[in-house]
């Protein structure tokens, strides 16, 4: 994984998570090119969206909750097959998604839906999510 970013609602990137050392620019430039992807795939049953694009040696996968907050995961595009590299993107997003629930049920969290995420606890979670592959 190279990159997972969280947006608002409204498309504002509130968390970027950067494993490499390319510029954070790249990958926000990639999460919101993803953004027009995610609007058509909205009517979709599911929250996963799969595989929204591949730019170079990047693909792009998608999450949106039901408060439409968009997940974005950047990886290599591998030689895997693309079940279980799906499957796995499936799963990180469903972590990320649930370490951001928790974040947001914290009665002591004081942040404001457009607000950056600053948490030490939300950053581990997904700190370890990067180095599994």
């Amino acid at each position: 994984i190279h990159c997972i970013s969280i947006l608002s609602r409204h498309g504002t990137p509130i968390y970027l998570r950067n494993y490499t050392c390319e510029d954070d620019v790249k990958y926000h430039y990639l999460a919101h090119t993803s953004l027009d992807i995610i609007d058509t795939r909205l009517s979709q049953p599911t929250s996963y969206l799969g595989h929204l694009q591949t730019v170079g040696d990047l693909s792009v996968y998608g999450y949106i909750t039901n408060t439409n907050v968009k997940i974005i995961v950047i990886s290599s595009a591998t030689t895997d097959t693309p079940t279980v590299r799906s499957s796995h993107m499936r799963r990180v997003c469903e972590c990320v998604h649930a370490a951001y629930v928790a974040l947001l049920c914290n009665p002591f969290n004081e942040r404001r839906e457009e607000d950056k995420i600053h948490s030490d606890r939300f950053d581990m979670v997904v700190e370890k999510l990067g180095q599994v592959e």
